[in-house]
């Protein structure tokens, strides 16, 4: 713990905007007047441990609000440079690169949830001095628990990225997050092509694929086959052309001697023309067929209209002498009324027979046409077949002599055979498969949401045992019930019997600059124990400053307050001097204060006493204005 302790205006409020400024920060906010006006350079020494870093950042010139001219150097232990030896020898990007690695921040991405439109994020350096600082205005702050929150400008943007960026530093995000997606995607890559190579191997196995069948016509054209080597099933097929690949020459040259007439297109000739010949015959059943159901129907209607003509003649079955019902007149050489009967009695029986006939007829048509679409499928095989053996013989055309057209075929054969993968046994591929499957829902799991919201809520949950022991210590409101880091609104919530109460919502100053300071140390607590990389730094600027505002500091080397107040603070200052002690020198924490508490351990711990004219900047730096 390194105390700065002075009078207002000495400076001590400029230092987290100089540091800030050393660490990258997009535009100088130190405040104008002497210090803008004597600096030219701010620089930074800080140490990792093993070595120490010099950092320089050159002023920005008039008129604007930052400057990338930076000088950087490391070594066990380094002296400060004069003015005179510094120079921009990089700039200020380069040097954040070079300390984000050593702070020990792996490439890691936020990747936002579906839905949402705001781009994925990559944690740097930056983000993680957001638990670094906290100025005046924000250590006592009711709304905001982080650096950088209350910018007017980006403060929403800040929040998000503390949001997004916490679970990472905190490490219920893997270092290794980002390497593990690239690993997901190749093993689902992997996946999908050990699939396809599966579902073709099943494909072939039911025989669905015509390769083979085009490269035994063509071997058979070339004399590397038998033309009685018809195979019933693929497993034959292939196991025939492996056999063709490691026949003899002499061999090869007799078959091809039997088979120099072209046998294998003179078959599949006479099977097209068989076929063909078959088609034109269903085809014509077919149409017969149909016009005989054709005729059918129109025998029917023609029926239909006979009986109704004969039903109309009813009308005179009941007239002694038969007379028009229209115009009463006498009707001559009509038939007799039971002469009517018995033709319409015909005529209906008729009409049954043929209703009754017709569903057996339809079926037939069904059926025929199913012949017709089996013969062009058998067709359509026959032709691919033909093209087989038409591609071979353009490409055969410039070939001289058998010999070479054999050792052609033979070729296709053998690389068709080299790149078949092996239909009988996949017993090894669907272990692979099933490997990969476990590998990447293991994977999945790992980098879920829900597996990184468990793991941050079991690390809260540790850190929260913290929070309310030291709470107890400040003796906060609330104190006595469980306190916790709620990451939804980025404050300290007490949840009591009530339910739950967060800082924005607790009365006093105390209980807010009492809130900063538990999750703050809380936090790093967590950073070192667990060697996160966060700078293991913290920065408070005036933590004291409810209960010793400004206008109460005089020009004394010590400064006794109240005793409630000045109990209160030497609390806040215990607590840092306990945790810091806790931690081994693994942490740091810098406080300028007005306060000067007259205690030994507080005494020993202050480092600069900024009063009686000593200040940041010495009084020969500042320019006389006359």
């Amino acid at each position: 713990m390194n105390i700065i302790t002075g009078d207002s205006k000495t400076g001590k409020s400029a230092l987290i905007s100089i540091v800030d400024y050393c660490f990258g920060s997009s535009s100088c906010a130190v405040p104008a007047g002497v210090i803008r006006n004597s600096v030219s350079w701010y620089a930074l020494r800080i140490t990792d441990g093993s070595a120490e870093h010099f950092i320089a950042r050159r002023a920005p010139e008039l008129g604007r609000t930052s400057n990338s001219g930076a000088y950087y150097t490391v070594g066990s232990v380094l002296n400060i440079p004069t003015a005179d030896e510094l120079s921009a020898t990089t700039n200020i990007d380069t040097v954040v690169e070079r300390l984000k690695s050593i702070v020990g921040i792996n490439l890691n991405v936020h990747e936002p949830p579906e839905g949402q439109t705001r781009l994925p994020l990559t944690t740097t350096l930056r983000h993680a001095l957001a638990f670094a600082f906290q100025d005046q205005n924000e250590v006592s702050q009711r709304r905001f628990l982080f650096h950088g929150q209350g910018d007017p400008e980006n403060g929403s943007f800040v929040t998000q990225a503390i949001k997004d960026t916490l679970p990472y530093f905190l490490g219920a995000v893997d270092d290794n997050f980002v390497a593990d997606k690239a690993r997901l995607r190749n093993l689902r890559r992997s996946l999908r092509d050990r699939e396809r190579t599966l579902a073709r191997l099943e494909a072939l196995a039911s025989g669905e694929l015509r390769e083979a069948a085009a490269l035994l016509s063509e071997g058979r054209d070339a004399g590397l086959l038998s033309q009685d080597e018809a195979p019933e099933s693929w497993d034959a097929a292939v196991e025939i052309l492996r056999v063709a690949v490691n026949v003899s020459p002499e061999e090869q040259l007799i078959r091809y001697e039997e088979s120099h007439e072209q046998a294998e297109l003179t078959r599949l000739n006479d099977e097209r023309a068989s076929l063909r010949h078959q088609l034109t015959r269903h085809q014509d059943e077919l149409e017969a067929m149909r016009t005989l159901l054709s005729n059918e129907n129109g025998f029917v209607r023609e029926t239909h209209e006979q009986i109704s003509r004969l039903t109309s003649l009813r009308l005179f079955a009941n007239s002694e002498e038969p007379c028009c019902p229209l115009c009463d007149q006498p009707t001559t050489n009509l038939p007799s009324s039971g002469t009517l009967e018995v033709e319409m009695q015909r005529v209906s029986e008729q009409l049954a027979r043929v209703t009754r006939h017709t569903p057996g007829l339809e079926a037939l048509i069904l059926e025929q046409e199913q012949r017709i679409n089996e013969t062009k499928r058998l067709l359509q095989d026959n032709r691919t077949a033909l093209n087989a053996l038409a591609r071979a013989d353009d490409r055969l055309t410039q070939l001289r002599d058998s010999a070479t057209r054999r050792a052609y075929v033979l070729g296709r054969i053998s690389l068709f055979l080299e790149t078949l993968p092996q239909v009988a046994d996949n017993s090894e591929l669907r272990t692979d498969i099933s490997e990969l499957q476990r590998e990447i829902e293991q994977l999945e799991t790992e980098l879920s949401d829900e597996n990184i919201q468990e793991c941050l809520d079991s690390i809260l949950s540790v850190i929260s045992r913290n929070l309310t022991a030291w709470a107890e210590q400040l003796e906060l409101e609330h104190r006595g019930n469980p306190f916790r880091l709620d990451l939804r609104y980025l404050q300290v919530v007490a949840d009591t019997n009530n339910g739950p109460i967060r800082m924005d919502s607790m009365g006093a100053g105390a209980n807010w600059v009492g809130c900063h300071l538990i999750a703050h140390l809380a936090l790093h607590s967590w950073f070192v124990q667990k060697t996160r990389p966060v700078p293991s730094f913290l920065f408070l600027d005036q933590p004291s400053q409810v209960y010793y505002p400004a206008e109460r500091d005089v020009e004394s080397s010590l400064i006794d307050l109240e005793d409630e107040d000045r109990a209160a603070v030497i609390r806040m200052f215990e607590l840092v001097r306990d945790v810091v002690n806790e931690l081994h020198s693994g942490f740091q924490v810098i406080i300028t204060e007005h306060a000067d508490i007259a205690e030994d351990w507080y005494q020993g711990a202050v480092v600069e006493r900024w009063r009686n004219g000593n200040a940041l900047i010495p009084a020969e730096w500042i320019p006389n204005e006359t």
